[in-house]
């Protein structure tokens, strides 16, 4: 399936899930996706072995065929089966969430980075999740990745960094929020009813605070990153303050 960012032609999307992290992402997808897409949900069986050298073995035999696959489980060992579950699913595109960098290593992503681009195949690791748009992945200026495919983009117009529209009143309040595009666990949503009311002048970082009470389910733990010491669940707070501050400043244009 050719697909190009703006097509009516249908989508057949993937959601790959192990536990409440890829179920809320998948159920908000399902529920605000657009009517020409389809959803498929495949739940990954626990696997021990620390290598999957029997990728099949794990499949079910009734695969759908897709055209992007969601990696949304939460072990190294499910992110092994992507390159046969691309293969055998006809899949032109993966999204690989990184909401914990536990669930798939630096190594990993960059093994599977090679065999994927070998069977023709883009994938994209947005950390978080919420930081995809149609062209980048990943938050930060210094460590932002530009992708090149159709597929993925087209989710990233409906599902991602988030786009909004506010409306104020006289006295610099916020009277409306509308989510041009929202974060693909449905924080966006969540927050937009919230801060209707608050101070323009003081919306950031409240809004943000707000946003990950939803709550966000990104990895709370403390790592080495681009930005310092950091969580990635902080940033997923930042990258929603950083739609608030343009809609802000589209308002002020």
């Amino acid at each position: 399936m050719k697909n190009t960012c703006g097509s009516e032609e249908s989508m057949k999307l993937l959601v790959l899930i192990q536990g409440n992290y890829g179920q809320r992402i998948a159920d908000h997808i399902r529920a605000n996706k657009p009517q020409q897409w389809q959803l498929n949900v495949w739940s990954v069986p626990t696997i021990t072995e620390s290598v999957v050298d029997e990728p099949e073995a794990y499949l079910p035999d009734n695969l759908p065929q897709a055209d992007l696959i969601l990696h949304l489980a939460e072990s190294p060992q499910a992110a092994q089966l992507l390159p046969t579950l691309a293969e055998k699913t006809g899949a032109q595109g993966v999204i690989a969430s990184i909401d914990s960098t536990a669930w798939i290593p630096l190594g990993l992503r960059n093994q599977l980075r090679r065999e994927l681009n070998n069977k023709g195949v883009a994938i994209v690791y947005p950390e978080p999740l919420c930081s995809i748009d149609e062209e980048t992945v990943g938050f930060y200026e210094n460590n932002k990745q530009p992708y090149t495919s159709a597929i993925i983009s087209e989710f990233a117009r409906h599902f991602g960094k988030p786009k909004i529209a506010l409306t104020l009143d006289q006295k610099k309040k916020i009277v409306g929020a509308t989510i041009l595009r929202g974060a693909p666990c449905g924080s966006s949503q969540y927050t937009s009813r919230r801060i209707v009311g608050l101070e323009a002048e003081h919306a950031v970082p409240k809004a943000g605070l707000m946003c990950l009470h939803y709550p966000c389910l990104a990895s709370m733990q403390f790592e080495q990153t681009d930005n310092g010491v950091d969580t990635i669940m902080h940033t997923s707070g930042r990258v929603f303050n950083e739609a608030m501050e343009k809609a802000l400043q589209d308002l002020s244009d």
